[in-house]
């Protein structure tokens, strides 16, 4: 949020300070959501949360964000 309130003071762009700041509070949520969502369907598989969660939450997690701070630059702006 603190990064969309300096976008739209410095370049006076409010939509864009929009996609900006609302895209990378949605993408902290998506990215809880996936740590503790990982971990808890590895644990229900009966596999090792701790060896797959890293490299599958990291991973979950920024394509995800990037797909909704694109999304959300297309649809916007």
């Amino acid at each position: 949020m603190l990064v969309g309130a300096i976008v739209w003071i410095w370049r006076a762009d409010g939509r864009g300070a929009f996609v900006i700041g609302g895209s990378i509070a949605l993408s902290l949520v998506t990215a809880c959501l996936f740590g503790l969502g990982v971990p808890s369907l590895l644990h229900r598989l009966k596999l090792d949360p701790k060896i797959a969660a890293g490299p599958v939450t990291l991973s979950l997690a920024d394509i995800f964000a990037l797909v909704i701070y694109f999304t959300s630059a297309w649809l916007v702006l």
